[in-house]
This record gives C-alpha cells, structure tokens and sequence, in this order.
C-alpha cells in the first residue's frame, strides 16, 4: 500500500510539473491593443490573447512587455500573465 501511494504521489508531481512547462516567455514592445478582440500584439507581429480579467488600460502602445503564454494546438497564443519588461 505504501509503495503505491509514493508512487501515486510521484506520479502526480511529474504531471503538475510537466503542465508548467508548456508555458512560455515573449518580450517586445506593444504595436497594438484590441480591447474588442481581447488581444495584444508585440512589434514582432506576434499576437496574444489576454487573460479575460486583463486590464487593458495597464499597458499602452510602446510599453514593453513580457508576456508569458501558452501555445494551443490551434496556434493560437494565449497569455497568463503581462508584466512590464524587466529593465
């Protein structure tokens, strides 16, 4: 019984950690906000769509940013999170 609960537990523990590591970094400067669309899009012409509770109105065209995202397998880019480019 033991053995199977260490192994249950590490089992579990390598799936948490494996969804994290899909996750991925952007950084560039903001071309363009669509608040409509709910998206962003970096100087690279990369575009992410925020987070549904994202407050479009912390960021501004120009501003750098790091977004962390996850890609889809539609291709679509979705980011969890948008912080000010650490300097």
């Amino acid at each position: 019984m033991r053995r199977l609960l260490v192994a249950t537990s590490a089992a579990a523990l390598l799936a948490a950690s494996s969804f994290a590591a899909y996750a991925e970094d952007a950084s560039g400067a903001v071309q363009s906000i669509d608040t409509t669309a709910g998206t962003v899009t970096l100087a690279d012409g990369q575009v992410y769509v925020l987070p549904a509770d994202f407050d479009s109105a912390s960021i501004a065209v120009g501003d750098e940013v790091t977004i962390t995202y996850e890609a889809g397998a539609d291709g679509q880019m979705t980011a969890t999170t948008v912080a000010p480019a650490s300097q």
